[in-house]
């Protein structure tokens, strides 16, 4: 008997599929869809389920009672599914509320109240409506206070803004639409990817590799358009394996390099919070750019600017997946998941999260004891595989590491040491020229404006994570955090379409970094 091709073999479940789809589209969901933006493509799943929906013919969602499916397939796929219909995002605008500060509750939990202490504002007043009606904190800052309001205290959160004259804006109307938006591939002729014709963005097509950037992928996707970069590039691109997670999944470092032993190092991590899909994607982006300009050969008149020999000065170490258990979670089952995927046999509860886990600051206010709460720092610094790995890695890279930087969402601001207090580093002459140089070059790129300041003063401090432990026990010449897009309008929900500019910005800032070190 002669075998079919192995697409045909998932041909049974994609007739499940296609089943359960017209079965969900028989149902209305008129009350729910909260925006008018169009979904195009189905949602993309991990493993071997995000394979299969590639061959699915793409459907349009253009009526108001097809929107809000995509999220019922999701539920329907994985029975552990977590949704947020009808819950919110609002933003509590600083400088712009009346009416005095309200008695601090007698009784609140753990992280309610470190949550209150690390809230430190001109308004502190809008600690008492976190502590009272948001579920968790998003970000906190220039412009006020972001949270997340569950469906249930939506209401009542309104009735006591409106009684006590507070200032404030809905970001998102509905977090579960905003969640379908994030699974959907942006259309060709809505993407730079069109231009890669006219080869003004030639690295956006890597022959082998699923990645496309128009869209977010899952961790298999990455895993394997770092192998063909591998392949492709063998001269210049290492695979370094630097731990296991508790899953056994790989924690893969790309190393890009001449070579050369006088060159300096920088260490890039991406994607430490699970549900933070931008900073994995944008910097695979920057690889994809990187590896090609570095490939690209040195004749036919093309001449290499300044920025770009800086950067051929340099040992790239790249970790585009810090969390790859947490993350593969986030696009299965509970896409705002945070932490990775440890288990607390004490408690039952799941993960740790990493951007607490480091040993700089660790146990400090902003963290919590809590292993069921987002927060958690874990029973002791450094009781994870990932931040284990990675300290074991940068230290010995102690010698010659020029420079370490983490990529996150959200914000919009360029940070360095120190988060804990407003104290000053030996080398935070540099670390602020640096910044300032990034800030102006990004919007000379793309009129993308980002701030930059000490985490402490940008009110981005977060106990036990990562850039502060690497300035206190590393001590390269530079240590930054960059928060990616945007400043509170999606959050952690950014679709899709930003996922190219904010690629460029990545690696605008990386350059910048390289032309400092030379």
């Amino acid at each position: 008997m002669q075998r079919l091709p192995w697409k045909w073999a998932w041909l049974p479940l994609m007739l499940l599929i296609t089943a359960k789809w017209e079965q969900v589209g028989g149902r209305s969901y008129t009350d729910l869809a909260r925006t008018d933006s169009q979904l195009t493509r189905l949602p993309f799943f991990g493993g071997g389920v995000g394979h299969l929906l590639r061959y699915l013919h793409p459907l349009s969602l253009s009526s108001p009672s097809e929107r809000g499916r995509i999220s019922e397939l999701r539920s329907e796929l994985d029975a552990n599914y977590v949704s947020y219909r009808g819950a919110q995002l609002w933003k509590l605008n600083f400088n712009a509320t009346r009416g005095s500060s309200m008695a601090e509750r007698e009784e609140e939990d753990d992280e309610v109240a470190e949550e209150r202490q690390v809230l430190a504002s001109p308004d502190a007043q809008f600690n008492e409506v976190v502590a009272l009606f948001g579920s968790e904190v998003w970000n906190i800052n220039q412009d006020g206070i972001d949270i997340l309001i569950e469906q249930r205290n939506v209401a009542d959160a309104r009735k006591f803004m409106d009684q006590v004259g507070y200032s404030y804006n809905i970001m998102i109307d509905d977090i579960e639409t905003a969640i379908d938006e994030t699974y959907v591939e942006v259309p060709a002729v809505e993407h730079p990817l069109d231009s890669v014709r006219n080869n003004s963005l030639p690295w956006m097509e890597v022959p082998g590799s699923t990645m496309n950037w128009r869209r977010y992928h899952d961790q298999a996707d990455i895993k394997q358009f770092l192998q063909t970069l591998l392949e492709t590039y063998e001269e210049n691109v290492e695979l370094i394996q630097i731990g296991v997670t508790r899953n056994k999944r790989p924690l893969e470092v790309i190393r890009v390099s001449n070579g050369n032993p006088d060159n300096w190092a920088v260490f890039v991590d991406a994607g430490l919070q699970a549900r933070d899909w931008l900073s994995p994607a944008a910097l695979t982006y920057a690889i994809a750019k990187l590896t090609y300009l570095w490939g690209r050969p040195k004749g036919g008149g093309q001449r290499q600017s300044r920025a770009e020999r800086a950067m051929r000065r340099i040992d790239w170490y790249f970790l585009p997946l810090a969390n790859p258990d947490g993350y593969q979670y986030s696009r299965h089952t509970d896409r705002l998941w945070t932490k990775n995927r440890g288990y607390d046999t004490a408690s039952g509860c799941y993960g740790v999260n990493l951007d607490r886990n480091f040993d700089y600051g660790w146990d400090g206010t902003g963290s919590t004891s809590n292993p069921c709460k987002n927060l958690y720092r874990g029973a002791q610094s450094f009781s994870e595989p990932e931040s284990r790995a990675v300290r074991s890695f940068l230290s010995g890279m102690r010698e010659y590491l020029g420079a370490y930087v983490s990529l996150g969402g959200y914000g919009q601001a360029i940070t360095y040491p120190w988060g804990d207090a407003d104290y000053v580093t030996e080398n935070q002459r540099d670390l602020k020229q640096t910044a300032r140089r990034a800030v102006l070059a990004l919007r000379r790129l793309n009129q993308a404006e980002y701030t930059s300041g000490t985490s402490y003063r940008q009110k981005l401090a977060r106990p036990g994570n990562s850039a502060d432990w690497v300035q206190d026990r590393i001590g390269p010449q530079l240590v930054f955090n960059m928060f990616l897009k945007d400043q509170g309008r999606y959050g952690y929900l950014l679709p899709p379409h930003y996922i190219v500019e904010s690629g460029e910005e990545v690696f605008e800032f990386l350059r910048t970094i390289a032309q400092q070190l030379e």
